[in-house]
């Protein structure tokens, strides 16, 4: 059989050699330790997305190679097999000793994108606005989208502190002030009992948020706050995973109010101006009433304007776009799409909306992708699509469960949040339950980046399952062992 050697990057005195890799058997070893259900699920995936990418535009251009698209997605489906299968190889012991090395590599790919962004600047060829944001570095031939990246990144330094546990004595000392702060704050007699089991968690809380917050505040910069948003969850779950109380979730939900009501106030002094600018319109206005404002309104919170057309097209979509050509036709001819696919849809090939480009090519092969899948297969297609991407969320849990440490559980965990998060807010602005943000949907939306970091996030998943696998070495029986010594004894040298 094949067999490949352990990897020995280092070895101190009173350290044991560190592997590199987790294949220390042969290719059978291999193959038993590795988890093939997902691998499943995941080539099914991919494959159905080459497909419904082209079948997207299939009706302009019918030869398959002569498509951009589905062309170039094959290509992100290759990549992202071999980086699968690299990561999965790789020792999670060694994620966990560089985390930090790792997290500031993803930092840096984000530093030069916030600096533009916040500057309203751009360094051609490499960086420059697109539809008004600066999310990718432009590289000869292909680019780079860091905040997909970065998910991969932040989650392991956050794992990684979360399965080591960060006491009082190591914190910084920026962070040690912080929390002796935070720490007077609990010992107030008025809630010193309900705040006694927090205590001990104080240090983690204020390390994991600072370094959450800081690509969540890079990335809102670019602007990106659908992406940023999703590291929110995943912090909180890790938390959880590291056993603080419920208690600290209810003061988050406490303190979140009056951050809800001033935005609830925001959007409806919005709203106001909408409506003054349709009823007194000035001279020279524009049909767009939101493009009209764009410029000159200023809001009671720090969000772009376009932040809060994009909730005003969910709650009140006539008030933004009032002849429903705008903003809000996208989502709506999604939502048609969705509905005319029915039980068992209309077909491959056969999508009207979206051949006829009334569903926008633009956004048909990425953000709007599931509603171009259940316009030709239909609800069974849809709900296929719901429960294979479940399935992956379902196996990395089951994955969390067998690891053995709690770095492996919070890589898995993570992995689960992040594929979950990104499930239903894209499924939900398909079906008009979320608004637009941008959000992708795993293994079928367009995009090198993201397809690569999600071939990458549960790559990682596959290490933590492989690692927790044990490996079985044949003994050989004592006779067999003895008979196999006097031999070897015996043969001449």
């Amino acid at each position: 059989m094949f067999s490949c050697p352990t990897l020995v990057l280092f070895k101190s005195p009173n350290q044991k050699p560190f592997s590199f890799l987790s294949w220390e058997g042969d290719l059978s070893a291999f193959v038993r330790r590795t988890d093939w259900l997902p691998v499943f699920v995941i080539f099914g995936l991919t494959i159905w997305s080459v497909l419904a990418i082209y079948s997207t535009n299939s009706l302009n251009v019918p030869d398959f190679f002569a498509q951009e698209f589905p062309r170039k997605q094959l290509v992100f489906v290759g990549i992202g097999w071999v980086a699968y299968w690299a990561i999965s190889v790789v020792e999670p012991a060694l994620l966990e000793r560089y985390a930090w090395w790792i997290y500031f590599f993803g930092i840096a790919l984000l530093l030069p994108l916030a600096a533009c962004a916040l500057l309203h600047m751009d360094v051609r060829p490499f960086i420059e606005a697109r539809f008004g944001a600066r999310r990718w570095i432009f590289l000869p031939g292909f680019s780079v989208q860091p905040s997909e990246l970065v998910k991969t990144t932040t989650l392991i330094l956050v794992s990684c502190m979360v399965g080591r546990g960060i006491v009082l004595e190591r914190l910084f000392k920026p962070e040690r002030l912080v929390a002796n702060v935070v720490l007077a704050i609990l010992k107030l007699r008025v809630w010193r009992v309900f705040a006694a089991p927090l205590r001990p968690f104080v240090p983690l809380v204020i390390r994991m948020g600072w370094v959450v917050a800081l690509p969540f505040g890079l990335i809102f910069l670019q602007p990106d706050l659908g992406s940023a948003l999703i590291y929110i969850p995943m912090a909180f779950a890790l938390l959880l995973i590291a056993g603080i109380p419920l208690r600290f979730f209810a003061i988050l939900a406490l303190a979140a109010l009056p951050g809800t009501a001033l935005l609830t106030v925001d959007m409806a002094a919005y709203g106001r101006a909408l409506q003054q600018y349709q009823d007194f319109p000035p001279p020279n206005a524009k049909s767009d009433p939101a493009e009209g404002i764009r410029a000159t309104y200023q809001g009671l919170l720090p969000i772009r304007n376009y932040h809060r057309e994009r909730i005003m097209t969910l709650v009140a979509p006539r008030l933004i776009d009032p002849s429903g050509r705008g903003k809000e036709w996208q989502p709506r001819q999604a939502r048609m799409a969705v509905a005319r696919g029915g039980f068992s849809g209309q077909g491959f090939q056969n999508g009207t909306l979206v051949r006829l480009d009334w569903l926008p090519s633009a956004a048909a092969h990425n953000d709007f992708l599931f509603s171009c899948i259940a316009e030709e297969s239909g609800f069974i297609g849809g709900c296929s699509i719901v429960g294979l991407l479940g399935l992956l969320v379902t196996l990395a849990l089951r994955t969390a469960a067998r690891a053995r440490n709690k770095f492996g559980a919070c890589i898995a965990v993570g992995v689960a949040v992040f594929a979950a998060v990104h499930v239903f807010v894209n499924i939900g602005m398909n079906i008009g339950l979320m608004p637009v943000t941008g959000v992708s949907l795993p293994f079928l939306s367009y995009g090198g980046s993201f397809i690569l970091s999600c071939f990458l996030l549960f790559g990682m998943a596959q290490s933590v399952h492989r690692n927790s696998q044990p490996l079985v070495v044949e003994e050989k029986d004592a006779t067999e062992l003895k008979a196999s010594s006097q031999l070897s004894a015996r043969a001449p040298v």
